[in-house]
């Protein structure tokens, strides 16, 4: 991720810009407009590539560090907005709403 056209620090009013810089609509809706590269089974929910969804989300915000867009994933599993890897190992998203067994959650969150 060491792209020199990526910044790595981006500020807003003066200061380093920070996860509630990025509203949550915003990047659900990043997700939700990304394409999904399988199709939905039964038994398999699609997930959006992170690359994808921050290409999607950098649309409306201009480009993000991968770090800030990193924390703001995690910042909306925690509020169980999203499921997939938020830890950036896989890099996989779905909206909750998504998942097969929508009262235990999906199977990718822990």
């Amino acid at each position: 991720m060491n792209d020199p056209e990526r910044p790595t620090l981006r500020y807003v009013a003066g200061r380093p810009m920070q996860c509630k810089d990025i509203p949550d609509e915003a990047l659900v809706n990043a997700v939700r407009r990304t394409p999904q590269p399988y199709p939905v089974t039964p038994h398999f929910v699609s997930l959006r590539m992170s690359w994808d969804v921050q290409a999607a989300l950098e649309e409306i915000t201009g480009p993000l560090p991968y770090k800030l867009f990193l924390a703001k994933i995690r910042k909306l599993f925690h509020k169980g907005l999203l499921c997939g890897c938020d830890c950036g190992c896989r890099g996989d998203y779905h909206l909750s709403l998504e998942c097969l067994n929508s009262t235990h959650g999906c199977g990718y969150r822990l």
